[in-house]
């Protein structure tokens, strides 16, 4: 298309929809200025400023604007990738965390959080897709979302009817640099504004209004059905071999999207956009049909009559009380004569005292009751507040402020009464964040096409760096993470963000903590951990050292690494022992040294695993290895046996009382917390000389 014939193009199409936005975009700008304190009518202002009288402008509507922009906020809608046909499931995850560091690295929060507020305004907001290089010195590329301060020079194509624009056949943006920068850009370019349409509330004096056009054009193509040797059915832009069997085919239209910059000297540029959606986003506020046409407003719209009346009755009240004037005095004239201008100031001067002459036939002087002050003027300004709620929709439990309602419960049903009348603003920017979601799709195989370590973000906000279109480990094998094959989809939820989860988390661990404090004993690392201050991961760690081994990042049928080294220690000096035992001795005493040795071998495994599994008690390594030492120096000294256990029968498995112990390591343990060792387990005092060995 030819520069002249695209121009014309472009200036016909955003001519026609300024055109039909015209009074809407009027209402919108009226209720911008008026949310901002642009509240008297210019006549009555004159007026009132000539005659001297006061002019109050207490603007109550910011209150309940940041109330919607302060729960969206809170409650910011997430993307998350799902694979689509024969997408994958560790590609989708990239996608995933990509999506979030792009957000992050771009400050999203930032460009969603204006444009929720200009929708709670005025019914309007909008955001940007664009692309750049990742720095000054490569190629790479990078995808980024940025605000766009004033919605009201966005104008999608007036036929689109979806609220989320997804069906717009183009969209104009139009801004303002410096002539110097227009000029540094397109040096061969006249410096020249639109004409054609109106677009002086743009301008400055040092600056040219211009204007980007993004459009979407339909490439004829055909779409071939194929079927492969497997018998598998593919579809395929591509024309196939002779060799493979087509099935069906049919004609279809591409999207393509194109843009151009024009000013009013003409068609500056023009260049083909990466993906198939426009990189425009756009957020409805509440919809109106009038007269067929749909109408956008926000909170201000209904509200502006209210909000004047509640300005006039302050001004009333306020004037009021001003030059209402003070009480009088009953004097004599003898009393004032000569001090006839003192005793005029007192009526409109504080003086500190007052002069009077004296006048024996007359009293003292004496001021009289001052007029009531009509309160009318105050209880219509409270019930213009209470229009202003009926109107938004957010009542004073959403405020904060001190209402009727008392019970816990009644507080929470009018908040939720003013969500639910506001969920439209939510609603709405859910939509547009998903549309943000499926164009970043559609970028990112495009944009991040080249072998490359990229950045990528998890939910909790920790970033690591990823390989993309190389092989690389997951899972600890060796993968091949292709971002271009596969489709991809996504699913957004709404609902609290990650942060506030975690502070809402917190605070329900630390309140069952309060009721039932025996849960710092098994969940101690987990709340503390969850605490988000400097020196909690340490603080975390070590709390869990002191956990039961079942509780801890282990088996939990084993030991410690620690105490199963011990125990392994052990099991070789017995078996040391007893090849001595074997070497020296003979006969009938090598069987009662085996005896005694296999009966110490279970005291050692009978009383080990009570240590491990005692109702629960946890035993720090240094009490094992006493535990240890203590059954060796005895297997050692090689003690008599009683006369009850050699004559017990060769059959017999184990002493009395050692079936006992064996009984109690088979038995369930419960996780209990037990703060006195078990009777049949006598460890070393650790209290005095063993203090520096306790974990």
């Amino acid at each position: 298309m030819k520069d002249q014939d695209l121009y014309k193009q472009f200036c016909d199409t955003i001519k026609a929809d300024i055109d039909a936005k015209s009074e809407e975009r009027e209402l919108m700008r009226d209720d911008q200025r008026f949310a901002a304190g642009e509240q008297w009518p210019d006549a009555i202002a004159k007026k009132r400023q000539a005659e001297g009288r006061p002019i109050q402008t207490i603007n109550r509507l910011p209150a309940f604007i940041d109330q919607v922009v302060g729960d969206a906020r809170q409650n910011r809608p997430s993307i998350k990738v799902h694979p689509a046909e024969d997408g994958d499931v560790d590609i989708a995850n990239i996608y995933d965390g990509l999506i979030r560091a792009i957000q992050n690295e771009s400050n999203a929060d930032f460009a969603y959080d204006t444009a929720i507020e200009h929708t709670a305004t005025f019914g309007f907001g909008a955001w940007r897709i664009k692309t750049d290089y990742e720095s000054h010195d490569t190629f790479n590329q990078v995808i980024l979302i940025e605000r766009i301060v004033n919605p009201l020079n966005v104008y999608f194509d007036k036929n689109a009817q979806q609220p989320d624009y997804s069906d717009a056949r183009h969209v104009a943006y139009l801004s303002q640099i410096p002539k110097d920068e227009y000029k540094k850009r397109w040096p061969k370019a006249e410096v020249s504004d639109f004409k054609d349409f109106d677009a002086e509330w743009l301008g400055q004096d040092d600056c040219v209004v211009i204007a980007e056009f993004w459009y979407k054009e339909d490439e004829e193509a055909t779409l071939y059905l194929v079927q492969d040797e497997d018998g598998n059915y593919q579809t395929t832009l591509e024309k196939p071999p002779v060799f493979i069997r087509i099935v069906d085919q049919r004609k279809t239209y591409i999207p393509k999207v194109k843009m151009c910059i024009c000013s009013g000297a003409g068609t500056l540029e023009e260049s083909d956009w990466a993906g198939q959606y426009l990189p425009i986003v756009g957020v409805n506020g509440k919809e109106d049909l009038v007269d067929g046409k749909r109408m956008l407003r926000g909170l201000v719209r209904f509200s502006k009559d209210a909000q004047r009346m509640y300005n006039y009755w302050r001004t009333v009240d306020t004037e009021q009380k001003a030059l209402a004037p003070k009480a009088p005095v009953l004097v004599s004239a003898k009393q004032i004569e000569g001090l006839e201008d003192f005793w005029q100031k007192s009526l409109t001067d504080n003086l500190p005292y007052l002069v009077y002459n004296p006048d024996p036939t007359a009293t003292i002087p004496q001021r009289l009751n001052a007029g009531i002050v009509d309160k009318g003027a105050n209880e219509a300004a409270l019930m213009c507040v209470d229009e202003m709620k009926s109107t938004t929709g957010i009542y004073s439990a959403s405020l904060g402020e001190q209402d009727n309602e008392k019970s816990g419960r009644a507080i929470l049903a009018q908040q939720r009464k003013g969500d639910t009348a506001n969920f439209a603003y939510f609603d709405n920017v859910s939509r547009a964040i998903r549309y943000t979601g499926r164009a970043i799709i559609d970028l990112i195989p495009k944009i991040y096409d080249s072998a490359r370590v990229v950045q990528i973000m998890g939910a909790d906000g920790e970033k690591k760096l990823q390989r993309i279109n190389q092989l690389a480990e997951v899972d600890g094998q060796q993968k091949f993470l292709d971002l271009s094959a596969g489709k991809y989809d996504l699913v957004v939820t709404q609902g609290s963000n990650y942060a506030t989860k975690r502070i809402e988390a917190l605070n329900s661990m630390v309140e069952i903590a309060r009721v039932n404090p025996a849960i710092m004993q098994i969940a101690g690392d987990l709340i503390v951990k969850a605490m988000d201050w400097d020196g909690a991961e340490e603080i975390a760690e070590r709390l869990k050292k002191t956990l039961p081994p079942q509780l801890q990042d282990q088996d939990p049928n084993g030991l410690p690494p620690e105490v199963q080294g011990i125990i392994e220690q052990g099991k070789a000096q017995i078996d040391e022992l007893t090849a001595k035992v074997k070497e020296l001795e003979s006969g009938q005493e090598l069987k009662e040294d085996e005896l005694r040795l296999k009966k110490y071998e279970i005291d050692v495994k009978a009383e080990l695993e009570l240590a491990k599994l005692s109702q629960g008690t946890t035993y720090t390594p240094e009490q094992v290895q006493d535990i240890v030492n203590r059954l060796l120096m005895n297997a050692a000294s090689q003690p008599e046996l009683e006369e009850t256990e050699q004559e017990q029968p060769e059959n017999e498995d184990m002493p009395n009382g050692q079936e006992e112990e064996m009984q109690m390591m088979q038995q369930p343990i419960e996780l209990e917390q037990q703060t006195d060792l078990p009777p049949d387990l006598n460890l070393p005092d650790l209290t005095n000389n063993d203090q520096d060995n306790i974990v």
